[in-house]
């Protein structure tokens, strides 16, 4: 049985209580404080047994779907539904299995271990909106899609002044080298993302300052913090930070053609 958000007062302290500190939690959670449900882009659900006890959790931003899928979840009517409320893609512990889809991405699920050793060799700030895309521009690729720059500014400011996400970046005189960013926060945890550094200044110690900044301050705060790294991408850049493996994740794009 899957019931949508309307009408449930608790709905956020219910996915929390499914899976306290939960990267996917922390993704539905941080949406749900930033778009309330009389938004038309958006809509949460929570997923229950036939006695009504919930067991999973569903947010949507446009054709954007996230997942927060347990052991008793059932993942056929997941599957079911998601093709027929027209999912673009659905981003989800890569543990569990869904059908339907067009294509599959994955990888790591990460967890900062332990505050990260940086040295303050560069000028640590919070850039413009428009200087951060311009850095994310040159970073753009497959396994990184950059939306379209308006998309990019009104999601990002809307968030910034409501606090569900952070962003720094560094700068080497008056060049923005490297940012980084929470993608989206709670109370408990956060969910780091779009760590970008240019092509012509990495190996030089700017992403490491970012990165490593971030989850200082984070951990600070007592926050869990989690990471999404792509297949075979960045693996020996994390590892040395002190990030460990903790799962896996996977992002399912729909066919809805």
């Amino acid at each position: 049985m899957i019931r949508h958000a309307a009408g449930i007062a608790d709905y956020a302290e219910t996915v929390s209580r499914l899976a306290p500190g939960d990267p996917f939690a922390c993704r539905i959670r941080s949406l749900y404080s930033t778009y309330p449900l009389s938004l038309p882009f958006v809509d949460y659900w929570l997923t229950a047994d036939g006695r009504g006890q919930a067991n999973g959790a569903i947010a949507r931003s446009g054709t954007d779907y996230v997942l927060l899928l347990t052991a008793h979840s059932d993942l056929d009517e997941v599957s079911s539904f998601l093709q027929m409320t027209g999912a673009g893609r659905a981003l989800c512990d890569g543990s569990y299995t869904l059908t339907g889809y067009r294509q599959v991405n994955s990888g790591w699920l990460l967890q900062a271990s332990r505050p990260v050793a940086v040295a303050p060799s560069f000028s640590v700030y919070h850039p413009t909106l428009r200087d951060v895309y311009a850095v994310l521009q040159t970073c753009a690729g497959e396994q990184f899609l950059l939306p379209p720059w308006e998309d990019f500014y009104v999601d990002m400011n809307h968030k910034l002044r409501h606090g569900a996400v952070r962003l720094l970046g560094i700068r080497d005189a008056a060049e923005l080298c490297a940012v980084g960013m929470t993608v989206a926060e709670t109370e408990d945890s956060a969910v780091l993302g779009a760590v970008a550094c240019r092509p012509d200044r990495r190996r030089q110690g700017y992403g490491t300052q970012v990165v490593g900044s971030l989850v200082n301050a984070l951990l600070r705060e007592d926050k869990t913090v989690w990471l999404h790294r792509a297949q075979n991408e960045n693996a020996a850049f994390y590892q040395s930070m002190g990030f460990a493996e903790r799962g896996t994740w996977k992002e399912y794009t729909y066919n809805r053609g």
